[in-house]
């Protein structure tokens, strides 16, 4: 299994408007339909600033490699770009980790 994490800054610390893109423009929903996705989760620092974070939990490299291709997901690095801080760009990509210890049902 493989873990990909991408850190996205909100554009004047606005989280709020980035969880809002991603709740509808339903992104997590069309990553799980997405061949090879197990889950996938959008966080927010617990103390209200910071880098939003976002995780997927993936059957292997190329099933992410399969979501970064997705047409949809350009078309949202395209709207998230007046949201946040980075430069976006079409092939953005998370880090990738191999998952290779776990316990509990949502650690695979």
């Amino acid at each position: 299994m493989i873990r990909s994490l991408l850190y996205l800054t909100p554009r004047h610390g606005d989280a709020a408007a980035v969880v809002d893109y991603y709740r509808r423009a339903g992104v997590l929903e069309r990553a799980a339909q997405q061949e090879g996705c197990v889950g996938a989760a959008l966080q927010i620092p617990h103390t209200g600033s910071g880098p939003v974070l976002v995780t997927a939990l993936w059957r292997d490299a190329d099933a992410y490699e399969g979501w970064v291709a997705n047409r949809s997901r350009s078309e949202d690095t395209r709207a998230l770009g007046d949201l946040v801080d980075e430069n976006l760009h079409s092939g953005v990509q998370g880090a990738l980790y191999e998952v290779v210890l776990a316990v509990g049902a949502d650690d695979r």
